[in-house]
């Protein structure tokens, strides 16, 4: 394996052994083992070593572009420190506090703006004290990063810079719902990717991050399976109903930072979570079961009596394939 060094703490470059297609990494020591050995974040891969150092001249312009944290990497190293000193019910606060911010765990910190912010805080339908708490536990983490020197000192503004209370009365301002007009409107357009994007959540009723992070494994012919979620309510299967399928394959989805900015120019004056709302009411009106809608939303059954495991893939198909 060849290394070609540069000052510590900037990155190199090291050629990987093997055939590959893109054998040259830029990659940074993060950290030591206990018998002292580096570990590495990789940040890209390249096909020559002049690319390579392209790329890292132009990353060493701006150093925190280095970075290939995550927001929850970011909270995974912080609560690490946390868990040593809190109590239990303090513990559990953060926790919950953090599932709440859901659409923002995947993203790089250091792409994360104001305007993402206050887009996730839009979508919370809380109380103003749920609000305050989001607010505490982000300062914390943008203090980490900095502390870390994962993001510059300027981030620790960042947090202040959100409107925490515009949302306080949520509940009386229900998300906007896209009218059958919008709705031709994206079929006659069909052709852009981010409008397939956007027809797709439309018609399963995902969430961002759901679609963002599917992989091929758990795609099928008449479903995809949703492995992971913060409930057990999440994990389940979504149908896909025959205008779906045609709009298949689609584009990656883009990172939620890009992904609003394009939904918007697409759709102004509604967020990505109204493509939610969207489905759930597309269903309502074709006078689904409620029960149905809520396995393939993933909410959490209403009471003991929903017994959503039971629902078969074909009365599933059968509703979705309604709207």
């Amino acid at each position: 394996m060849i290394i070609i060094r540069r000052p510590n703490g900037s990155g190199h470059i090291t050629k990987l052994t093997g055939s590959r297609r893109r054998p040259y990494a830029i990659r940074k020591v993060i950290g030591y083992s206990e018998k002292g050995k580096p570990r590495y974040q990789y940040i890209s891969y390249h096909r020559t070593k002049r690319e390579a150092e392209r790329v890292l001249n132009k990353l060493m312009n701006d150093p925190y572009t280095l970075s290939q944290y995550t927001l929850e990497d970011v909270y995974k190293e912080w609560y690490a420190e946390k868990e040593k000193a809190r109590a239990e019910h303090t513990l559990r606060g953060y926790r919950t506090t953090w599932n709440r911010l859901e659409k923002l765990h995947s993203l790089k910190i250091y792409k994360i703006d104001r305007f993402t912010l206050q887009d996730c805080l839009n979508d919370l339908e809380r109380s103003e004290t749920t609000l305050m708490r989001v607010k505490v536990l982000l300062k914390a983490l943008f203090k980490h990063a900095v502390k870390r020197g994962i993001l510059p000192t300027s981030a620790l503004n960042l947090t202040d810079s959100v409107d925490y209370k515009a949302k306080v009365d949520r509940k009386q301002n229900p998300h906007n719902i896209l009218s059958q007009s919008e709705i031709d409107y994206l079929w006659k357009n069909k052709e852009n990717e981010i409008v397939r994007i956007i027809l797709v959540y439309i018609y399963t009723g995902l969430r961002y991050v759901e679609l963002y992070n599917l992989k091929p494994e758990n795609c099928f012919d008449d479903y995809i399976e949703i492995t992971a979620a913060k409930t057990e309510a999440g994990i389940r299967t979504v149908p896909l109903s025959d205008k779906v399928k045609n709009l298949l394959p689609i584009a990656p989805v883009p990172e939620y930072h890009q992904f609003l900015k394009d939904f918007t120019k697409v759709l102004p004056g509604h967020t990505p979570h109204d493509t939610r709302h969207t489905f759930i009411s597309l269903m309502t009106e074709a006078k689904v079961d409620k029960r149905i809608i809520r396995v393939i939303v993933g909410h959490k059954p209403e009471d003991v009596t929903d017994i959503y495991t039971h629902l078969s893939l074909e009365t599933m198909l059968e509703a979705v394939n309604l709207i």
